[in-house]
């Protein structure tokens, strides 16, 4: 399955400094991913760019979380609506993932 980084863009960054250390925040939209059933491929398309990596050289998103778990979670009601009010959060790498049933995914690290 080949994925094209350029389809997915963060919405918004954020920096912040907590303790002298250094925090980003990085909000990405993959409702489109969520409508059309790829949960997954969407967040690998949003951690790819936030490590700035090909995603097919990252740790698959299975070793971390079970994708088929996620893709029942955020299925898309009867008449194609997204969920209301659903998410879930798991770590990344050194990165907190937190995907929204409105399919803001938020990173942070």
């Amino acid at each position: 399955m080949s994925m094209s980084r350029n389809n997915i863009d963060p919405v918004e960054i954020q920096s912040a400094s907590e303790d002298g250390g250094f925090t980003s925040t990085y909000v990405f939209d993959i409702s489109d991913q969520m409508l059309g059933g790829e949960v997954c491929t969407g967040l690998a398309l949003a951690l790819a760019d936030v490590l700035d990596r090909d995603p097919a050289r990252m740790t698959p998103l299975s070793s971390v979380v079970d994708c088929d778990a996620l893709q029942m979670l955020f299925h898309t009601r009867r008449y194609g609506d997204l969920r209301d009010d659903v998410s879930v959060s798991f770590p990344y790498d050194v990165y907190e993932v937190t995907v929204h049933s409105s399919g803001r995914v938020v990173v942070q690290g």
